[in-house]
């Protein structure tokens, strides 16, 4: 009587980490103005400060 060997499992994959997200203090971005232009392929747009201390994304 022959025994079948039992199949072999390929070793556990360990997730991934998640890649730390770049944090920028909005005072540093706009760097005292208002209103930033930031170009981004191709295209321009406005980061703007409201007088409510939000900020507003426009192409």
């Amino acid at each position: 009587m022959s025994t079948v060997p039992a199949p072999t499992l390929p070793p556990p994959v360990a997730a991934s980490p998640t890649p730390a997200r770049k944090a920028i203090d909005s005072r540093t971005l706009l760097a005292g103005s208002d209103e930033i232009v930031i170009h981004h392929l191709g295209a321009e747009y406005r980061l703007r400060q409201t007088r409510q201390g939000k900020l507003i994304l426009t192409k």
